[in-house]
């Protein structure tokens, strides 16, 4: 298996690492709150925002060429919202007009603050998971009162998640020993064929699975130790997270 998992460097040793998962999960999730409700956000917060990521990289010991390019896999998806706030007809100050469709100023400026609020965003998360491995971060969205099913639902994904991966090279590795290329409407037909065969077998693993939680005594709950209180060091890290989101708060316009 050659797999580039999520959390590559969660299990590493730094400040971050030592937090308690409640408090990172807590301020990740009210930074993305903050960047996602800001409908404005000026040059000085994303300066400021991204700064703060940087600086949380050089703490966590993560290469930032490695969170750039993992958070580089949202652009495609924000591009097209972009592209449709660009040519919106509603802004004003346009710069090219054909055939109905409007480029303005603000559009762009827009489009551009959302690509870089989903960049930001996702970059927020990749941290989180970086610097927190997955059961700790299960066990605190239990202690957080998250709803049980979706944290069992988020622990089997991550589990079988590279399983489902193994099976994909499995059956790629048999299709390009016994095939040599064709045209298009051949190779479509081949992918849809992989396509029911990963299905089908990840089926039949998911009932083998099954069969083998429940020879084992599964019941359909989870049980853990209980997590570590907080100490001062978390309670400290909280109140400078409330206070830079704060910040950023102030000067989410500018």
């Amino acid at each position: 298996m050659h797999h580039s998992y999520l959390d590559k460097y969660a299990r590493h040793d730094s400040p971050l690492h030592r937090l308690d998962a409640r408090v990172k999960t807590l301020l990740a999730m009210a930074a993305v709150i903050l960047i996602a409700s800001n409908a404005r956000p000026g040059l000085l917060f994303f300066a400021a925002l991204l700064f703060l990521i940087v600086m949380l990289c050089a703490a966590a010991g993560i290469p930032l060429l490695y969170l750039m390019t993992r958070s580089a896999v949202i652009i495609p998806f924000s591009l097209f919202a972009a592209l449709t706030l660009a040519f919106s007809s509603r802004f004003s100050g346009v710069l090219w007009e054909w055939a109905g469709l409007n480029l303005t100023i603000e559009g762009l400026n827009r489009g551009a603050a959302l690509i870089l609020r989903s960049f930001a965003g996702v970059s927020l998360m990749i941290l989180l998971i970086n610097t927190t491995p997955f059961d700790h971060l299960l066990k605190a969205f239990r202690r957080m009162k998250v709803p049980e099913l979706f944290v069992l639902l988020l622990s089997f994904f991550y589990r079988y998640l590279y399983l489902l991966w193994d099976e994909r090279e499995r059956i790629q590795r048999a299709r390009d020993v016994r095939y040599f290329g064709g045209r298009w409407p051949q190779q479509l037909a081949l992918i849809g064929n992989l396509a029911a065969s990963l299905f089908l077998r990840s089926y039949e693993r998911a009932e083998r699975v099954q069969k083998a939680m429940l020879s084992r005594g599964w019941d359909g709950n989870f049980r853990s130790s209980g997590g570590r209180a907080w100490e001062t060091k978390d309670l400290t890290a909280l109140l400078l997270g409330i206070l830079i989101l704060s910040m950023l708060w102030l000067i989410r316009s500018i």
